[in-house]
């Protein structure tokens, strides 16, 4: 009953007073030198924004920040942040973010405008979107994803399930590649990346390395998650030769205890690992493209697969899926000493063909250009 009172006073919001003050604002001069990144999950810069917000400062361009977690705000507090956000949105020439971000999609935006939407996750794996009812409820009137110009999607095979997540037009979703994901062919940062980890965790030194990092189920408002309580046994039987970090997902964060939550994100963890370790995460890309040894962990499968479903197949994975807590350890092992590296290279060329580094560079053509 709570999540659909929210969802109701989302809809009220997006086709009533979010389109009322843009309107009122409609009149002044659109900035096309303006780009302003904005998010309403984070109280600063997300991880997804970092690579594109750093290099338009250094080629000099005007950019704004707009952040703010409405997990952390009164529902007050998130209504006068969505409001003042649509005074600059009606001003902005280009608007970057990285998820749902409602207010962008709550007026009729001037043509002038152009929202792009980097998401934050890679590839097409869970079903997100109105492809499920966890996330957008059939009874939902109005479409949160509007008012995109460029959705950025890894590689063509993820074009599909993208549009039909985002309910977008033909030609809206592209496979430009990833911008944050640029980072993950540079030598510099992987090893930049490798000694943050473990100056943050020097216990991990000498070890072989385990990165488990699940992602939530149900719905970004009331997230729960499996998997750690299995997890945490095998730190006990593995064996001290081994170091296992868990990376609970960032929409869990408000519901753990302190030492639960990872001293650096699970993006930058990733170069440090030996084998990853998952549940549905799309983070499995970004360990696709630093070539890691990788499996699934997936005990309530069978649930997963009926209430959210998937894009892709589990048996099209490039990794072994366990549903068994009995067999995890010796899945983990298995990993490490003998992993089909031949086939995890066809599967990034399928899913992650326009992650080649370059990403970054188009989006800011799309930007300067519009095309």
């Amino acid at each position: 009953m709570k999540l659909k009172v929210r969802q109701y006073i989302k809809m009220i919001l997006q086709h009533f007073l979010l389109p009322l003050v843009y309107d009122l604002h409609r009149f002044r001069r659109t900035d096309k030198s303006l780009v302003v990144f904005a998010d309403a999950h984070h109280e600063s810069r997300p991880e997804s924004m970092r690579l594109l917000y750093h290099t338009l400062i250094k080629r000099g361009c005007r950019v704004k920040e707009y952040y703010y977690d409405s997990a952390k705000l009164s529902s007050a507090g998130q209504l006068k942040a969505a409001l003042a956000f649509m005074k600059l949105y009606a001003k902005a020439g280009t608007v970057v973010i990285c998820d749902n971000f409602l207010p962008v999609s709550s007026a009729r935006k001037k043509k002038n405008t152009k929202v792009i939407q980097l998401w934050h996750g890679p590839g097409a794996f869970k079903k997100f979107g109105y492809d499920t009812e966890d996330d957008i409820p059939s009874w939902y009137k109005g479409n949160v994803f509007s008012n995109y110009d460029l959705v950025t999607v890894s590689g063509r095979a993820a074009v599909a399930p993208f549009k039909s997540a985002m309910r977008q037009p033909d030609g809206v979703v592209k496979p430009v590649g990833i911008s944050r994901m640029d980072v993950l062919k540079s030598e510099k940062y992987i090893e930049k990346c490798r000694e943050e980890f473990f100056s943050l965790y020097p216990e991990a030194a000498g070890k072989k390395v385990l990165v488990y990092a699940p992602t939530f189920r149900g719905n970004a408002g009331d997230p729960r998650t499996e998997g750690f309580r299995e997890v945490k046994a095998l730190r006990k039987t593995i064996g001290d030769d081994w170091f296992i970090l868990i990376c609970p997902h960032p929409h869990l964060y408000a519901k753990l205890e302190a030492d639960m939550i990872p001293k650096l994100p699970t993006e930058r963890a990733l170069p440090a690992a030996d084998v990853f370790l998952t549940d549905y995460s799309s983070v499995f890309y970004d360990a696709c493209v630093l070539g890691k040894k990788m499996l699934f962990f997936v005990p309530d499968l069978k649930e997963y697969r009926k209430g959210r479903g998937f894009y892709i197949s589990m048996a099209e994975l490039p990794g072994e899926v366990v549903m068994e807590e009995e067999r995890l350890q010796e899945a983990v092992l298995r990993a490490y000493e003998k992993y089909d590296f031949h086939y995890q290279r066809q599967f990034v060329h399928s899913y992650l063909g326009a992650c080649d580094g370059h990403a970054t560079e188009r989006i800011i053509q799309f930007i300067e250009s519009g095309k």
